[in-house]
């Protein structure tokens, strides 16, 4: 056990899950209930609502490290090529890989000295070639960690992660003509009150290694995926000028918020509230504003690896709606499983609203 999951071992990989917790309790069932009831108000409220805008971005892996979805460790270049052919014929003109190894899973997507003691798994290679011979953009995740869920990070830590970081981006190096941009794996979140100690060491987190990749790689991209929570108030406000305050030493190119609706952590009716927060950061900081499109829910039995699914392709719908008139480009969460007739075949009712088509 550590921190806020637990690790499970499934023989040749493993995925870390939420803690144990009263599920059932009352409050946890009236919460769900008021946070679809909310979602479905909107939804029922907005008949026939339909973005302008289309998924042309998708998150890949070696495997979803939270979840069972489509495991891609097992991916020869042969089925990269089919798999990236499909989401190429659907429009998706990027991909980006989520990480290049999982800390907490000692898992490792290429062959690495520097974590030569993690599993290793033959995946970033094939994938590549196989990017590279579809004509797709790539974006490179590094190293995977949730360093970045800590309430409390001390200077040891985030000296600790920038080492790690940067030992990891530096081997991804020998890549570098197979990728047009990085992404900082480990996700953040403003929690909904300014936490300034916080604040400090991930404006230096970000400062050190940031700097540190722009030195190696003039000119490569740099994205992050942070996680939107929805706060009363004032707290939106706030939000914003935490992260502002965080990219105070230095910034990605791109800001990709997690809508956070597939996830429950904000409703459809207050999407747009938190967009206009996020355009605020993006303004200040001078950086390309997107959205990252959740198009999962998750569902009982909650705690485990089965614990998702593709989403309402009306609530879906809703959701790239709300973003559209704040961003320049719509991505999405791993639909290499959620768009696979094979493994997920609920999810072929979401082709229409992400990508205008059926086929």
């Amino acid at each position: 056990m550590a921190d806020n999951f637990i690790i499970k071992d499934f023989a040749d990989h493993k995925l870390f899950l939420p803690l144990p917790r009263a599920v059932d309790a009352p409050e946890s069932v009236a919460r769900r209930a008021a946070r679809d009831r909310a979602n479905q108000d909107f939804i029922d409220s907005h008949p026939g609502l339909k973005p302008q805008k289309r998924v042309t971005g998708s998150f890949i892996y070696a495997h979803p490290p939270n979840y069972r979805g489509a495991e891609a460790f097992r991916y020869t270049e042969q089925d990269w090529l089919r798999e990236l052919g499909r989401l190429k014929n659907f429009g998706i003109d990027l991909v980006i890989f989520q990480a290049a190894l999982w800390n907490e899973l000692k898992e490792c997507y290429y062959p690495s000295k520097a974590f030569a003691e993690y599993k290793f798994f033959p995946v970033i290679e094939p994938m590549l070639e196989a990017a590279e011979k579809l004509g797709l953009e790539v974006f490179l995740g590094g190293y995977g960690s949730v360093t970045c869920w800590r309430e409390k990070l001390d200077a040891g830590i985030v000296n600790s992660e920038v080492e790690r970081q940067l030992a990891c981006f530096k081997e991804l190096l020998q890549y570098r003509k197979y990728f047009k941009g990085f992404y900082f794996a480990p996700e953040s979140a403003f929690h909904g009150q300014r936490n300034p100690a916080l604040e400090k060491f991930l404006s230096d987190l970000y400062g050190d290694l940031f700097t540190e990749i722009r030195s190696a790689a003039p000119g490569l991209q740099i994205m992050m995926s942070p996680a939107t929570f929805y706060y009363p108030d004032e707290r939106m406000s706030m939000m914003a000028d935490a992260w502002q305050a965080m990219f105070a030493k230095a910034h990605p190119d791109i800001l990709a918020p997690q809508d956070s609706i597939g996830c429950g952590c904000i409703t459809l009716n207050h999407q747009q509230e938190a967009f206009a927060q996020w355009k605020r950061v993006a303004d200040a900081c001078n950086l390309r504003l997107w959205s990252n499109v959740e198009c999962f829910e998750c569902c009982a039995p909650w705690l485990d690896e089965t614990a998702r699914r593709s989403a309402d392709p009306a609530r879906v719908a809703c959701q790239m709606a709300n973003a559209e008139p704040w961003v320049e480009k719509l991505i999405s969460w791993e639909l290499l499983y959620y768009l696979s007739p094979e493994l997920h075949p609920r999810g072929q009712n979401l082709r229409e609203v992400l990508f205008g088509k059926t086929s």
